[in-house]
């Protein structure tokens, strides 16, 4: 081989180990990210079943009474339909 073919064949596995080492970063770059939005997603989701559990609190029957009654409010007791 020549002295030329040499330093091609060095240059070209120097351009592929930086190739590879480029994409190795950019996966754990991804992995991360990945990572982060789960943990974001998994925060989001704890948030939102607590306020569905205090929405479902907040709609129940002594609920309702206690805020009518807070805001000044007659409660008339539900009567039979008539047919």
């Amino acid at each position: 081989m020549t002295v030329s073919r040499v330093l091609l064949v060095i240059g070209m596995m120097v351009a592929i180990g930086l190739v590879i080492v480029a994409l190795r970063g950019e996966s754990a770059k991804a992995a991360n990210r990945v990572q982060r939005l789960h943990q974001k997603k998994v925060l989001l989701e704890h948030k939102l079943w607590s306020r569905e559990m205090e929405l479902a609190r907040l709609r129940g029957p002594d609920e309702i009474r206690r805020r009518a009654s807070e805001l000044g409010l007659d409660l008339i007791p539900p009567t039979a339909a008539s047919r």
